[in-house]
């Protein structure tokens, strides 16, 4: 099923230039859109939301880490080292699954819509649309966009049943803000 659903994404990739561009822009340079989001977020909204976009960088950070360890458990090779695929941007052949993307992006989406339900809503629906982007590509299956999504929602748990751990970091960091910029 995974392969036939590839297949069939995979399959829509090359017919039409624009949309060409715009999966392989989101497909990658998606992490980058994050990253300025949380710094708009970052200066425009207050210690809350400061608070949202460290909150989320520790899910990524947690997301990423758990991502590693996977790769180095289980080794899914990429669709286009054993499948004639439509690849569309240039890829190492490394492991395929879980997705980074999806993890980094679902660990962002997650936390931050616990906080800001604009931003956090911003960032999901470019998740959902990463998740297909990265299989129009050829860069994934599409059981390695759900695993990092999963990933990425775990991950964002981990940070909110963890606040114990991570809301002294978090305090101590806006502190420092506050302190560095207020004069």
């Amino acid at each position: 099923m995974n392969l036939i659903l590839f297949h069939f994404l995979n399959g829509l990739a090359g017919h039409t230039i624009i949309i060409d561009k715009i999966m392989i822009f989101l497909a990658v340079y998606s992490p980058v859109v994050y990253v300025l989001l949380m710094i708009v977020q970052w200066f425009l909204c207050g210690d809350k939301g400061k608070k949202a976009s460290v909150e989320a960088f520790f899910a990524a950070v947690i997301a990423m880490a758990l991502n590693l360890t996977i790769s180095k458990i289980y080794f899914e090779p990429r669709p286009f080292v054993h499948h004639k695929v439509n690849l569309l941007v240039n890829h190492p052949a490394d492991a395929s699954f879980p997705s980074d993307h999806a993890a980094f992006g679902s660990a962002l989406a997650f936390a931050e819509i616990m906080y800001d339900k604009v931003i956090g809503s911003i960032m999901m629906i470019l998740t959902i649309i990463l998740l297909f982007a990265r299989v129009y590509v050829g860069v994934h299956y599409p059981i390695d966009m759900i695993g990092g999504f999963f990933i990425g929602y775990i991950s964002s748990k981990i940070v909110k049943y963890g606040s114990f751990i991570f809301n002294p970091i978090e305090t101590s960091v806006l502190n420092m803000w506050h302190k560095v910029f207020s004069n």
